[in-house]
């Protein structure tokens, strides 16, 4: 079984750069409950050892009938079943997978005063999220900037930012970053394309797509687009990034410039448009690790921007998109 339970900033504590840098991701799953039925969106306290800190039911991914092992969806999980869950934490936990550490992969669920669940914990599918906090060399130090990020934003008239597409493939990133790089350069913005396909071609072209190799990616990448918007351009980051916790750890690192954006379509959606054959070839067996069929895809849950590209025609999307470009990356929101 596999879920993910991410130990990073819920919503309501925004607090990404002392939450969102050390934790791994895990998977609490085979949750039995107790005497309460455990419900979707509940809060509850998550107890491992000593350790103690609130956690929410993000969402039940399957419930499983003991007596017949049969699974089916459900909002809760009644007493005395077993269910695979996902769950979000809003402090730092750590806990090692139940398959190498079994006594430190189990966690407890307490409500009030009373254990409402326990469970394992699974890595499986999932990239370990622990990075150094500092770099390997020894003996660096900072160049200081005699050009400021506000006499960059005078001469180009906008600011520099990061405008970060992430969503399933087949959602339309890459279109409507095309079609959004165009316009802004076409009103004399400094604005710049990385889209993921194309990265992977140079820069990231020793990287698969395992779980360690996504996060190392989207590392990469947010590295060099806080460069290129530091530098005082636009940047239109189209990239699946499917974890929550690698783009919470590109926001943590650069909170001033970072707008996540949703491109929202749904897996039906997107298997039904499968320009590029994908998720045919994936259902098939002959591409592993592919987001939404073999690997699991993070929505965010509070994106600066959410363009529901299911529903929305292409010139709306693109007109949304550039409305928000415009206000956020306005020369006088950088004076």
């Amino acid at each position: 079984m596999r879920g993910a339970l991410l130990v990073v900033a819920g919503l309501a504590l925004i607090a990404y750069v002392a939450v969102a840098w050390v934790l791994p991701s895990m998977a609490g799953s085979e949750l039995r409950a107790a005497a309460q039925a455990l419900v979707a969106g509940a809060q509850y306290k998550l107890r491992h050892g000593n350790a103690e800190t609130l956690a929410v039911i993000e969402r039940i991914e399957r419930i499983v009938d003991t007596n017949t092992l049969e699974s089916a969806a459900g909002e809760q999980v009644a007493s005395g079943a077993i269910a695979e869950v996902i769950v979000r934490l809003r402090g730092l936990l750590a806990v090692d997978d139940r398959a190498e550490h079994p006594v430190t992969g189990r966690f407890v669920l307490v409500d009030g005063h009373q254990i409402v669940g326990g469970g394992t914990v699974s890595t499986e599918g999932f990239a370990a999220q622990p990075q150094a906090a500092a770099p390997k060399s020894e003996n660096l130090s900072h160049t200081v900037h005699r050009v400021l990020p506000a006499d960059r934003a005078r001469m180009n008239g906008h600011r520099g930012g990061i405008l970060w597409m992430t969503g399933l493939s087949g959602a339309g990133k890459s279109t409507l970053a095309v079609e959004l790089e165009r316009l802004l350069f076409r009103k004399g913005c400094q604005v710049y394309l990385l889209d993921g396909d194309n990265v992977r071609h140079g820069l990231n072209k020793d990287l698969g797509f395992s779980p360690q190799d996504r996060t190392e990616n989207i590392r990469r990448v947010g590295e060099v687009a806080a460069l290129m918007a530091e530098a005082g351009m636009i940047v239109i980051s189209a990239f699946i990034s499917p974890y929550r916790l690698d783009r919470d750890r590109v926001r943590a690192a650069h909170p001033e410039i970072f707008h996540e954006v949703y491109i929202n379509a749904s897996l039906e959606v997107c298997e039904s448009r499968d320009v590029k054959g994908l998720y045919k070839k994936a259902r098939a067996g002959k591409i592993p690790e592919f987001t939404g069929v073999s690997a699991p895809y993070e929505p965010p849950l509070a994106p600066e921007l959410e363009i529901p590209t299911g529903a929305w025609p292409l010139e709306r999307c693109v007109v949304q998109l550039a409305r928000y470009t415009e206000r956020r990356f306005a020369l006088a929101v950088a004076a």
